[in-house]
C-alpha cells in the first residue's frame, strides 16, 4: 500500500469520525462544524481559484457575506421562511451553473473575468448551498436525513470508482474530467439509487419504486456538481482546491458534489418527506 493510499485512508477516517461526533452531539455542533468548512471553501475559492489575495479587502467582504446570513439564521433568529428563499436561491445558482457547465468553453476566460469584476461570487458559491444543508435542521429526523444525503452522495463516488475502475471503457467528458467514464457515471447512479431507496426505507419505514429514480437522479447531480468544481480547476490551472487535508486537496475538493446537490435535496423534501 502507497504512502499516498494511508494518507487517505487516515485522513477520510479522521473526517468520518469528525463529522459523526458533530452530528451526534447535535444541532449546534454541526452548524459550526459547517461554518467552519464553509469559511474555508470560500477562503479555497477566492485564493486558490480566482488567484486574489487573501488579507485584501474584498476577501473580508466575502467571509462577510457568508457568516452574516449564516450565523444570524441559524443561530440567533431562525427564520425556516427566510432560509427557504435561500434553497430557492441555491437552485437557481445551480442552473446558472450549469449554463457554465455545458454552455462555455471550458477555454474560456470568464471565471477570469468574473472573478476580477465580481469576486464575492466566491461567497454565494458556498452561502446557498450551505443554507440549503442548515434547512435540513427543521425536520424532526434530521440526523437521518444528513446521513441519507452523505449516503447518496458516498454511492454516487463509490459506484463510480468501481465501476469505472473495473469496467470504463468510455471518457464521459475528457476535457474537463479525463478520468471518470460513462460507464462509471452509470455504476454511481445505481448505486446511489440502491443506497437510498435502502436507507430511506430503514429510516422511514416506506418503500417506493419512484424513489430509486429519485436518489438515482441525486447521484447524478452530485455528479454534476463535482464536474462543475473540475472546470473551475481547469480554468484556474490548479489540480486541486488546496492541500490542506493530506491525500485528499482541499475542503471544497471534498464538499463540491455534496454542495451542488444539497438545494436539489431540500426542494425535494418538501414533496417526499
Amino acid at each position: 500500500m502507497s504512502t499516498e493510499t494511508i494518507k487517505r485512508i487516515v485522513s477520510a477516517i479522521v473526517l468520518v469520525i469528525l463529522v459523526s461526533a458533530c452530528i451526534y452531539y447535535g444541532p449546534l455542533s454541526t452548524l459550526i462544524l459547517l461554518g467552519v468548512f464553509a469559511l474555508i471553501a470560500v477562503d479555497e475559492i477566492y485564493v486558490n481559484f480566482f488567484k486574489r489575495k487573501r488579507l485584501e479587502l474584498n476577501y473580508f467582504i466575502c467571509q462577510g457575506i457568508l457568516l452574516g446570513p449564516y450565523i444570524y439564521l441559524n443561530f440567533l433568529d431562525r427564520a425556516p421562511a427566510i432560509i427557504e428563499i435561500f434553497v430557492n436561491a441555491g437552485v437557481l445558482f445551480n442552473l446558472v451553473l450549469l449554463v457554465y457547465l455545458f454552455a462555455i468553453d471550458h477555454e474560456s476566460k470568464i471565471l477570469d473575468k468574473v472573478s476580477k469584476a465580481f469576486p464575492y461570487i466566491s461567497a454565494f458559491i458556498i452561502l446557498f448551498p450551505i443554507m440549503s444543508l442548515g434547512s435540513l435542521f427543521y425536520f424532526p429526523k434530521w440526523r437521518a436525513l444528513f446521513g441519507i444525503l452523505l449516503v447518496i452522495n458516498f454511492g454516487m463516488d463509490t459506484g463510480a470508482w468501481l465501476v469505472g475502475k473495473n469496467f470504463g471503457k468510455h471518457k464521459l467528458w475528457k476535457k474537463v474530467s479525463p478520468n471518470k467514464t460513462i460507464e462509471g457515471l452509470i455504476g454511481g447512479v445505481v448505486c446511489s439509487g440502491i443506497l437510498g431507496v435502502l436507507s430511506w426505507a430503514w429510516v422511514f419505514d416506506r418503500r417506493e419504486p419512484l424513489l430509486f429514480f429519485v436518489f438515482g437522479l441525486f447521484g447524478l447531480l452530485s455528479q454534476v456538481g463535482d464536474l462543475i468544481q473540475s472546470k473551475f480547476k481547469r480554468q484556474s490551472g490548479i489540480k486541486d482546491s488546496s492541500s490542506l487535508i493530506p491525500g485528499h486537496g482541499g475542503v471544497y475538493d471534498r464538499i463540491d458534489s455534496l454542495l451542488f446537490l444539497t438545494p436539489f435535496f431540500a426542494i425535494a423534501l418538501r414533496y417526499f418527506y
